[in-house]
């Protein structure tokens, strides 16, 4: 069958920025960071296969996979080294880009991430969620997952806009990207992750707790760490003004 290559969005001018967005999420959710980011910085926001706009693109088997097909985007938009921010499982997605590629990352910012797959604090397990997947559908799986992003969950005012950005993920490649997560851990080799990392965490996460961020801190060579109070999984959706600040300075830092 034809390959296809994953659907993105290119937003602004300046040092190139890739955003891998969650699970269930998709490009459309970084619209605070385009608009405030976008005059320093060219955002590229990837849709994950099986994710919003690339449902169509066929599932990997691993996060390896998954990492190649950014790559392909990469090279399509011919940007030989770009600064790569992954959130929670995008993150994962991010390490494993990192590692085999790592001359293609001129910086790293793992947000709302983990070292291990199984996310031992995760709200309920990969398991749980893929029965609740058979058992709900996708759509009201998504309602659930996305409330958890923010402290005051479906109350919160940018609840409406992020549930949006999450439409259309495809049931087979919500499954088959949580089974690729269950029994993967990179704590065995960020000591090979040589980039400037930053490691950025919510203190009310019940996905990626400040806990589970704490082994990428320790494991990276030249990571640094920020625990953001008060906000919970997305933080860049409920905080954006702190969260932009906090990765503009970390980007003007390290790449100018």
């Amino acid at each position: 069958r034809e390959k296809l290559m994953l659907n993105y969005q290119v937003h602004g001018n300046g040092h190139p920025l890739v955003l891998l967005h969650g699970f269930v999420g998709g490009a459309g959710y970084w619209f605070q960071q385009e608009e405030a980011l976008g005059g320093d910085f060219q955002l590229i926001s990837v849709d994950l296969p099986g994710f919003a706009g690339s449902a169509g693109v066929p599932e990997q088997d691993s996060l390896e996979g998954y990492a190649n097909t950014v790559i392909e985007v990469m090279d399509a938009l011919d940007l030989p080294r770009v600064s790569l921010l992954g959130f929670s499982m995008g993150g994962m997605i991010a390490q494993e880009l990192a590692r085999l590629y790592p001359d293609r990352v001129e910086t790293l910012i793992l947000y709302g991430s983990s070292a291990v797959g199984d996310l031992p604090q995760r709200f309920e397990s990969w398991e749980a969620s893929i029965q609740r997947l058979g058992r709900d559908g996708v759509e009201a799986t998504t309602d659930k997952t996305v409330a958890t992003w923010f402290v005051d969950g479906t109350e919160s005012p940018r609840y409406p806009r992020t549930r949006e950005a999450c439409a259309g993920a495809s049931l087979p490649h919500c499954i088959k990207v949580m089974r690729a997560m269950q029994g993967w851990n990179s704590e065995a080799w960020l000591g090979e992750l040589t980039m400037p990392t930053l490691v950025l965490v919510g203190d009310q996460d019940r996905s990626t707790t400040p806990y589970d961020s704490i082994p990428l801190w320790e494991g990276i060579p030249n990571a640094e760490f920020c625990i953001l109070p008060a906000t919970a999984h997305g933080i860049h959706l409920e905080e954006p003004e702190l969260f932009n600040l906090v990765l503009k300075k970390f980007l003007l830092r390290h790449v100018g």
